[in-house]
């Protein structure tokens, strides 16, 4: 066993601290918890590590080792849910703009490949998972157009807007009202999705639920953005909505029923190409640029403000990976007080599969 002696205690208190950093990180900053307080973890972590050593002291230094590893645990978690989510949206973008069924199936075939690469290399399998989720996140796509460009263009007033693409922020107005099915409120637009709820038990006695989205309904017609300066005309025309939360949301029999809406009192931040349309002039799809969306401007000023820790805090947790690994896969053996690091053979752990342990036993 694994006993902290309390000399090296303090110290791993402090390092605790460190561990709650990036699980607030995390868990705000992947998994969007809002954790109240803020600090919560803060007084999580040390509470674990020193009850352990009170009263599981023998156990005190693998509930240690636990709580630093669910760090690695949770981001990873984390990036395949957001690799996940991305890959449902981009499924959905294929199937609106009518994508050949030739590339969906070229797709269903390359998660197939990665099915097989995963019982091949086993365990190292979850380093190339690690990588391509990284890299996935990095890749165009609608959320991550946006706030390039929301990152870098300054925001225009209505007044003032140059032709091209551009970052607008107000109020939407609505030219024509649309009313929402679900509890039949008067707004700009919405969107009102229809899951269906799935319901497991484990073996424990806990139970789990999931979401299985069945149909989706969008009602949005040309609005108007308005600031202090003027007002401009939306063309909805491939919006995407971004970081919207459900402002009504209720189960009945197995399924879950959400609304999304556009309202005349939230301001919004767009980005999409102005655009002279006849004597006015216009907002809409950027073809050049393939972006066109919508987010509160809230959430925006939120992700912008976490986005600097975040950042570090995933470079921080990709070095720390990389050490880790290098640790884990190097030999290493104690004489006496000397540790020495043996040569590793890479090209016979490659291709031996490290769950074949796991099999034979």
């Amino acid at each position: 066993m694994f006993e902290i002696s309390p000399e090296i205690l303090p110290f791993l208190v402090l390092f605790s601290l460190g561990i709650a950093l990036f699980h607030t990180l995390i868990l705000s900053g992947i998994f969007n918890v809002n954790l109240k307080p803020s600090w919560l973890m803060f007084i999580i972590d040390p509470v674990i590590l020193i009850l352990a050593y009170l009263f599981v002291p023998k156990e005190s230094g693998i509930i240690f080792i636990g709580l630093f590893v669910s760090v690695f645990i949770m981001a990873i978690i984390g990036f395949i849910k957001n690799g996940i989510e991305s890959t449902i949206e981009s499924f959905r973008e294929q199937r609106k703009n009518k994508t050949p069924v030739w590339k969906i199936i070229g797709g269903a075939f390359l998660a197939l490949f990665a099915y097989l690469i995963f019982f091949y290399l086993g365990i190292y399998s979850f380093f190339i998972i690690f990588f391509l989720i990284i890299l996935s996140s990095l890749l165009p796509n609608n959320k991550n157009r946006f706030y390039f460009y929301q990152r870098t263009l300054p925001t225009s007033t209505i007044k003032s807007i140059a032709m091209g693409l551009a970052e607008i922020s107000g109020k939407a107005k609505a030219i024509e009202t649309v009313i929402s099915p679900d509890t039949d409120t008067p707004c700009v637009g919405y969107i009102y999705t229809v899951d269906e709820i799935s319901t497991s038990r484990d073996d424990d006695g806990r139970t789990s639920t999931s979401y299985h989205e069945i149909s989706r309904k969008t009602e949005i017609k040309n609005f108007h953005i308005e600031d202090e300066t003027g007002k401009i005309e939306i063309i909805p025309d491939k919006l995407q909505w971004l970081n919207f939360s459900a402002t009504n949301s209720r189960e009945d029999l197995g399924r879950r029923y959400r609304e999304f809406i556009i309202d005349e009192k939230t301001d919004f931040l767009l980005i999409g190409q102005a655009f002279y349309e006849g004597s006015k002039s216009v907002f809409r799809f950027d073809e050049n640029k393939n972006v066109f969306g919508i987010a509160p401007l809230d959430i925006v000023n939120f992700s912008n403000k976490w986005r600097p820790l975040k950042l570090r805090a995933l470079t921080t947790l990709s070095f720390i990976a990389i050490f880790s690994a290098f640790i884990l896969f190097t030999p290493i053996r104690m004489v006496g007080n000397k540790i020495i690091i043996e040569q590793k053979n890479w090209k016979e752990t490659f291709q031996s599969n490290p769950f074949d342990w796991f099999i034979k036993k």
